[in-house]
């Protein structure tokens, strides 16, 4: 029994069917061999019902020649069994017999499956046609299912590549969503630096204005001394970054250093406390400006326009909440009656939408009978070293 084959090619490029032919005599098959005998055949030999499905299990065949009168398992009865299987009912069958020739037999040959019905003895020329039409079939449905097979894989192919290149044009799409938006962030970024520069330097003159006319009148004899310590005194938390190499300080020395141009009140009039935190580079400009806004503004409107006013100015981190949280607070006290500002300006845009934007935080203002009250809220990450970006 040859072994499991498929179609291969013979020597001028025709490809090879498989033929198979059932008979208990030896010498019939031998006979249908010599008939069928061409290189488009590959021709295989059954001499029993339990060889044929064997030989149908290992490969696929073009025709089925069965003899009808064979012992045990007869032809029409191989013949249903082979139709019953799924892999095997569409091979067509020919039957051939010496015995079985009446209406009767013919017809139950039919009714099993057979596609054709041959007396013995056989003519060979007749027989070869019959063969060779359904091998031609055969081929045919094959060519079929390969081209089938292969619009099946292009089709499925083409959708991949579809659904890639719909996936890389979603994500092409996000990019540039996406840094379209971080270029709208940082064009507002910008403006808003800018715009800081310039009320920074206004605060800075209106600050040293104070302070030259606080130093005049309170103190005329050491003008010039007290003058040039608050001024130079402005430079002091710019000096501590450098000096960190612009990475982390202390929030007492961040606090301070923007505090140092009150000098004398330090301790006195304005306290400051909290535990000790080292504040990223970024977080503590921020928090550099504001406190440099606030501070400004109390010369000029608030606390320290008067002799009792007073400044509170707290910090601390809550570990228990889902989030640990960092929150400072400025408070005034004792300064003259505060209303609520009826234009917004630059400076409150400092302390409250441009913070909040930098460390993901809230704020809070309170302009109370006793004084502003300023407060914000944020992720302890946005402050910590290394953690703000």
């Amino acid at each position: 029994m040859d072994g499991d084959e498929r179609i291969t090619s013979s020597d001028d490029g025709e490809e090879v069917v498989s033929i198979l032919i059932v008979d208990d005599e030896p010498k019939n098959l031998t006979v249908l061999e010599t008939v069928l005998e061409s290189p488009r055949y590959r021709v295989i030999r059954a001499e029993s019902a339990d060889e044929a499905l064997l030989a149908l299990i290992r490969q696929d065949f073009a025709v089925l020649i069965l003899d009808v009168q064979m012992p045990g398992i007869t032809g029409f009865e191989l013949a249903l069994m082979i139709k019953q299987r799924r892999k095997t009912s569409a091979v067509p069958i020919i039957f051939l017999t010496a015995y079985y020739n009446d209406d009767k037999h013919v017809i139950e040959g039919y009714d099993s499956g057979a596609v054709d019905y041959l007396l013995k003895p056989i003519n060979p020329t007749i027989l070869r046609s019959k063969v060779s039409v359904l091998a031609e079939l055969f081929l045919k449905q094959r060519q079929l299912e390969n081209a089938n097979r292969a619009l099946l894989e292009e089709v499925a192919q083409r959708r991949l590549v579809q659904n890639q290149l719909r996936e890389l044009n979603d994500t092409l799409e996000q990019r540039v969503l996406e840094r379209t938006e971080a270029h709208k962030q940082a064009e507002e970024q910008i403006r808003l630096l800018m715009n800081e520069v310039n009320h920074r330097s206004k605060n800075l003159l209106s600050v040293v204005t104070a302070i030259a006319q606080k130093t005049a009148s309170s103190s005329p004899q050491d003008f010039v001394k007290k003058f040039s310590d608050r001024v130079l005194a402005l430079a002091v938390n710019h000096d501590l970054l450098v000096r960190n190499q612009w990475r982390s300080i202390e929030a007492s020395e961040l606090v301070g250093g923007q505090l140092a141009h009150f000098g004398d009140l330090l301790g006195k009039r304005i306290r400051f406390d909290g535990p000790s935190i080292r504040v990223s580079a970024a977080a503590a400009q921020t928090i550099g400006m504001v406190i440099h806004e606030l501070s400004t503004n109390t010369v000029k409107y608030g606390a320290l326009l008067r002799e009792e006013g007073r400044i509170e100015i707290s910090w601390g981190i809550d570990a228990e909440s889902p989030e640990p949280l960092f929150s400072i607070r400025w408070t005034e006290s004792g300064g003259p009656p505060i209303a609520v500002p009826s234009h917004r300006g630059f400076g409150t845009t400092v302390i409250t939408k441009m913070v909040e934007m930098s460390l993901h935080g809230e704020t809070s203002l309170e302009y109370s009978s006793r004084g502003l009250i300023w407060k914000l809220t944020c992720p302890v990450k946005k402050i910590l070293e290394g953690t703000h970006t």
